[in-house]
This record gives C-alpha cells, sequence and structure tokens, in this order.
C-alpha cells in the first residue's frame, strides 16, 4: 500500500514537471535556475549560442527571399548584365571579374536540370566558369565548372539524395547530388575585359534551368532572366523575432545530423523546428534572456568577425588568409557566422582563396591618407588555373566608388601594364600616380581592406608556399 502511494506521489509530481517544461524538452530535463537571475543568465547564454548558430540559416533565407521577389522565380536563373558596381550592397565582397548568374531552387518536388553550352576552351587561356550550390546552413553542396567539368559544357540533372524515389535520367545527363532539398546557386562567368563581356553575355544567355520532368519529355528548359540589380541589404530581426525565424528556417530544412547536440539544447529553450520561445512556456526571465543574448551577439558578431582577421593579418605581413574550412564548415558555428557576415556563398578553397589585406606590412591600418605599393616581381604572379585580381573595397567590405571607375587589378581588367623587367605594380593611393607603368587602385578617404581573388588555386598557394606580396606605405 506504502509502495503504491510513493508511485502515485512521483507520477503526480512527473506530471507537474511536465507541464511546466518547455514544448519539446522532456519533463525533468531542464533547469534554468531558481532565480530570476539564474534563468535570464540560462536564457542570455543560449540566445548568444543561437544567434551564431542561426544567423548563416537566416541570411540564406532573407536572401532567398529577395531574390525570389525582385529576380527569378523558383528555379529559374537570373543573369547578371552588368558587372559589380558599388551600387551591389546585398551582398559584400562582390567581385567585377565575374558576370553572376543567380538561382533559387527546391529538388523537393524531383530533380531540376542545368544545361551548359561548350565554353571557350582555348589553348591557353581556357574561359573560367562556375555553378557553385550553396545549402541553408551555408555549406557548399559541390561545383559544376571548368574547375571539374572543363570547357564542353553539358548537362545536369540536380537531384536531392533525400528524394524518394531515383529517377531515370535521359541519355548523356550527368547526376549531380545535393545533400539539400533547397540551394542558393551562384553562378559566376569570367569576363576578360570590356571587349568580351558581350561574348560572355552570350554565353550566359545559352545557360538553361528547368524540370527534369520537362527535359525528359524534350521541351526546352527555361531561359535565364535579367538579374535585377542592388539587391538591398539583408535585414536580421531583433531579440525574440530572430529565433522565432530561426525555428521557421530550421522547419524548412531539418538540421544536419552532426547539428543534433545544439539542436537538442535549443529546443529546451522553444527553439526549433515547429516551435517558439514565446509559446513554449518559459519563465519571463528566460524570455528576457534570450532576447538579451541574441541582441549581445549582433552587436558583437562584426568585432569577432574582423578581430581574428587583424591579428593574423598583423602577425602575416598583412594578409589574412581564410581558413580551409570555410564553405565546409561542419560543427564550426562562430566561423560559419562570421564568414556568413563578411562573405556568405565564399568558395572552399580548392575553388578560390581569398588573402586579405587590412593592414601594410609594418602592421598598420591600410588608410586612404597614405600611399601604398604592391609589388609583384618577375615570376612571382599569382599561379592560378583560373584567375586572379586584387580587388578594393571599404571597411565594410563594399565596392568603394571613383571617378575612374577602377575597383580591381588583374589580367583581365583591361589595361593591366607590366614593366619592362616583367614586374608588375600596383600603386593603392586616393590620387591618379604619375608614373606611366604602374597600376592604381583607387583608394577611399578613411579605412579600407584589399582582397585578393585566387580562383583555381595552385598547391603552392594552399600550402603556403606561394605568399602575396607586402603592401608597402611610400606616403
Amino acid at each position: 500500500m506504502e509502495i503504491k502511494r510513493v508511485f502515485l506521489l512521483g507520477f503526480a509530481t512527473a506530471a507537474m514537471l511536465a507541464a511546466a517544461a518547455p514544448a519539446g524538452a522532456a519533463a525533468g530535463e531542464v533547469s534554468f535556475g531558481s532565480t530570476p537571475e539564474q534563468q535570464r543568465a540560462a536564457g542570455e547564454a543560449m540566445g548568444k549560442e543561437a544567434y551564431l548558430y542561426g544567423f548563416p540559416l537566416n541570411e540564406f533565407n532573407l536572401i532567398r527571399k529577395a531574390d525570389l521577389k525582385l529576380s527569378a522565380p523558383l528555379n529559374v536563373l537570373a543573369n547578371a548584365q552588368q558587372l559589380a558596381t558599388p551600387a551591389a550592397q546585398g551582398v559584400v565582397a562582390p567581385n567585377t571579374d565575374t558576370l553572376y548568374s543567380l538561382a533559387q531552387i527546391d529538388l523537393g518536388k524531383g530533380p531540376v536540370g542545368l544545361k551548359v553550352p561548350e565554353m571557350d576552351h582555348g589553348l591557353f587561356d581556357p574561359r573560367y566558369w562556375t555553378f557553385e550550390f550553396v545549402e541553408p546552413y551555408t555549406n557548399v553542396v559541390g561545383y559544376i565548372g571548368s574547375r571539374l567539368n572543363g570547357s564542353a559544357g553539358g548537362t545536369w540533372a540536380l537531384e536531392w539524395s533525400g528524394a524518394k524515389s531515383k529517377k531515370a535520367l535521359p541519355k548523356g545527363v550527368k547526376r549531380f547530388k545535393s545533400s539539400a532539398r533547397r540551394l542558393w546557386v551562384i553562378g559566376r562567368t569570367l569576363v576578360r575585359g570590356n571587349k568580351d563581356e558581350a561574348k560572355a553575355k552570350k554565353l550566359m544567355a545559352q545557360y538553361r534551368l528547368g524540370t527534369l520532368a520537362d527535359l525528359t519529355a524534350g521541351k526546352a528548359l527555361t531561359k535565364p532572366r535579367n538579374l535585377t540589380p542592388g539587391r538591398p541589404k539583408t535585414v536580421e530581426p531583433t531579440g525574440l523575432g530572430f529565433l522565432d525565424l530561426l525555428s521557421a528556417g530550421m522547419t524548412d530544412d531539418p538540421p544536419p545530423a552532426r547539428d543534433a547536440d545544439i539542436v537538442a539544447r535549443m529546443r529546451n529553450f522553444g527553439i526549433g523546428a515547429g516551435l517558439k520561445p514565446s509559446t513554449a512556456g518559459l519563465p519571463a526571465p528566460v524570455l528576457e534572456g534570450l532576447a538579451a543574448g541574441v541582441d549581445a551577439a549582433a552587436a558583437s558578431l562584426p568585432i569577432e568577425a574582423r578581430l581574428p582577421i587583424l591579428t593574423q593579418a598583423k602577425e602575416n605581413g598583412g594578409w589574412y588568409n581564410p581558413s580551409p574550412k570555410v564553405g565546409i564548415f561542419g560543427t564550426d558555428y562562430a566561423m560559419r557566422a562570421r564568414v556568413a557576415l563578411v562573405g556568405i556563398g565564399i568558395n572552399t578553397v580548392e575553388e578560390s582563396t581569398y588573402p586579405t589585406a587590412l593592414t601594410d606590412a609594418n602592421g598598420e591600418m591600410l588608410s586612404g591618407a597614405n600611399s601604398y605599393r604592391m609589388v609583384f616581381k618577375r615570376g612571382k604572379l599569382p599561379p592560378v588555373t583560373g584567375f586572379w585580381s586584387v580587388t578594393m573595397y571599404d571597411s565594410s567590405g563594399y565596392l568603394v566608388p571613383n571617378a575612374a571607375k577602377i575597383y580591381a587589378v588583374g589580367p583581365d581588367h583591361p589595361g593591366m601594364i607590366t614593366r619592362k623587367d616583367g614586374s608588375v605594380v600596383i600603386v593603392v593611393q586616393k590620387s591618379k600616380p604619375t608614373e606611366k607603368d604602374v597600376n592604381w587602385l583607387p583608394a577611399p578617404e578613411a579605412g579600407f581592406r584589399l582582397n585578393m581573388r585566387l580562383y583555381v588555386p595552385s598547391k603552392s598557394i594552399l600550402n603556403g608556399t606561394w605568399k602575396p606580396p607586402g603592401i608597402e606605405k611610400v606616403g
């Protein structure tokens, strides 16, 4: 009789705990603390962690929403009609070497076909082209392009590995498997100077995207639309609104299995697929802490993103070299968030790497108040198979307006000057240099950064044997 009474008491206690537990959490697994201060602290810690985890996913979805509204509907390509200018503010660090092709696709209703024409394949100067596929958590799923597929072109069926059935493919169609259902497609087609732009556009106009059903039926895939320039900057919601957006994103795109630990901990706070913290039955101090943690992490992310870059640059002659993990982040959520802030959609290093200069060779911050010189000695130009360039950005990562409309220097930018001794000199300053055998990269009034683009880099770049030259202050 006593045993039965104790059992019933324990059952009642468990029921009360379950009623008080947040939605999605098992009874007895959550302890937010016994005081309002402890509960607020628990919420704040989780808010910060959830922000770092969720910022890339939210950015992906905000970009996706804008692209679908402004440029092209689902599963349709949009081609840029001009190279990036300072008006491009929708994504940080746009390049001025390639014309972009963008699409938002969904493989949930079946494979999507991508058709690419035969590209320029000159023996010594094949045109660089690529389609990068980025999943909602901003990892790179893979590539179709000149590095892997050469210049012959072809047709690919983009297929979700989570699909219930495998579709038969028409003859000659190659299969590209994606671990994600929804993808952001970022195409890049090299422009070899102003005179080549029309030819690049003509090739891009032959890109096609459409359903495998149409492809199998012999129907023409959809022609690209014109990409609407000037996508607005993303604006993340604050506080609990950020977590609501994150939960919605996790509902549409379930996290990968490797994220199981943090996903379980977020669910204890009402964050996750099908959840909302505001309706999870959380104590008020926990909710206050969550909102405060999100906003604190949002305020500190820009500093946390730039401080490691600056530190490494000062220790490395002015240059920061991105981690080999970019684009394939695993569970390094902090790095993933930092990269999403300063260069979302970044390539993996095998496709392209981006040394970034924030200081001169002596470790002093780059400023338009000074003049600088960067010298590539004879035989020391970047060893790449794709292309290379040096681009000027302001401290926030946007192109710098200037009357000359010069935003980058490289072999594919018309008029790159090589000296008689075989060297290439880049002068970085506000005013046009008087020397005739140098290349000018106009600087802004205030601070700036320089990005090198090294597309299809050689092993000597990836292993650090080849290094960018130092940026010397000359005035």
